[in-house]
């Protein structure tokens, strides 16, 4: 089904069934749900010939990105990738499996590892991130850059007010 029909549908179901509701809302979460599983489906699509799933990019990338000559400890990326510690455990497990990381002891500290990520993973992440760059300019390619930037200032207050209540007490 059309992803617009299948909205409009939910909510003239829902506005039916519960008049006294509004709905006008959940539209809007039902069009970002949309738009953000359909994208990172894609997105997982665009790499998954290079043998990795977006939970292992995301780590990759990470790395890439944020660690000083590939290194981060478990910590470091757990916070950065915004996944929980035991997520992140079978991450770097099947990304050394692969090659694509090096698990090492911390010199300064016994208690914790660094993750080094290395040449053939440093290499799988340049092509994951090329490809998913590619694509998310493909799909605001049709938007002016007047749209672009209004859909980014709606999307910041989105996200400002989802992060208020995630600090809030």
């Amino acid at each position: 089904m059309d992803p617009q029909q299948l909205i409009s549908e939910t909510l003239e179901t829902w506005a039916t069934e519960r008049p006294d509701l509004n709905f006008e809302a959940m539209g809007v979460g039902l069009k970002l749900d949309i738009i953000a599983t359909t994208t990172m489906g894609q997105a997982s699509d665009k790499i998954a010939d290079l043998g990795i799933n977006l939970g292992e990019f995301d780590v990759l990338a990470t790395l890439r990105r944020n660690g000083k000559n590939g290194v981060l400890t478990p910590t470091e990326i757990a916070s950065a990738a915004m996944v929980s510690p035991s997520g992140l455990t079978h991450r770097l497990t099947q990304l050394e499996k692969m090659g694509h990381i090096i698990r090492q002891n911390d010199p300064n500290d016994r208690r914790s590892s660094r993750v080094r990520l290395t040449p053939q993973g440093r290499k799988i992440a340049d092509q994951a991130i090329e490809r998913i760059s590619q694509h998310a300019t493909q799909l605001v390619s049709s938007f002016s850059a007047d749209e672009v930037e209004a859909l980014n200032t709606v999307l910041d207050k989105v996200l400002a007010m989802i992060s208020q209540t995630i600090t809030a007490p």
